[in-house]
């Protein structure tokens, strides 16, 4: 099981979120979430990635999901990203998704977020989950191995509501990965709302803001 941070609920709890940071970053990165997102019958789950080896980055060890090969677009050979290590780190964001449920939530009142490489998590193990979930948030990431996805993704969140945010001018994760991970999955059949910010890597107040409104309008 992950380490994780966790921000219980203030009263009973009946909905979870799980919150993936992205990559060299720390599950502390968006712990004060819940200060600007207020639910008091949520519990907040913030996972901290395995340490590896990044090839992007020189072979430096720092926190990650999976390894990055090289930047650049039009890859349709799977091999840009590590699939085994996105498979690993999926199955370990399902393991707490799994904890959640043994503790009393039902798997459609829980939401699974994320940034950057962690928005490209979120969207990979929550398609590929075998049981409907609240929604999913992408925020400054894209859809991994679009070749395979369809068969890889599980009917039960076909229909899952799916938020997914980026920046025109972001310079790590281009706006076009996000916009054109949208455009996928919604000719794909996927319910997407796509926002795009004045920004650039980063998250801004506007976009909290439509995240708690994306919370509220799947779980109340």
């Amino acid at each position: 099981m992950l380490d994780c941070l966790y921000v219980e609920a203030e009263e009973k709890h009946d909905a979870s979120v799980i919150w993936i940071h992205g990559l060299g970053a720390t599950s502390e990165d968006f712990v004060d979430m819940p200060r600007f997102i207020t639910r008091p019958n949520t519990r907040w789950i913030f996972p901290q990635s395995p340490s590896r080896p990044v090839t992007l980055n020189n072979g430096m060890i720092m926190p990650s999901w999976f390894d990055i090969r090289y930047l650049g677009g039009g890859d349709v050979s799977g091999e840009r990203e590590s699939q085994e290590e996105a498979a690993e780190s999926g199955n370990m964001i399902s393991e707490l998704i799994e904890a959640e449920h043994e503790s009393g939530i039902p798997y459609d009142r829980i939401v699974v977020i994320g940034f950057s490489q962690g928005g490209a998590m979120s969207l990979y193990t929550a398609c590929r989950f075998p049981h409907r979930l609240a929604g999913m948030v992408c925020l400054s990431g894209y859809l991994l191995f679009n070749e395979t996805h369809m068969e890889s993704a599980h009917d039960e969140n076909r229909d899952t509501p799916v938020l997914i945010q980026h920046g025109i001018f972001d310079e790590m994760v281009p706006f076009i990965a996000g916009e054109s991970s949208s455009d996928f999955l919604k000719e794909n059949g996927w319910a997407v709302e796509f926002d795009s910010y004045k920004m650039g890597h980063e998250v801004c107040n506007q976009e909290i803001e439509r995240i708690g409104q994306f919370i509220s309008n799947i779980l109340d």
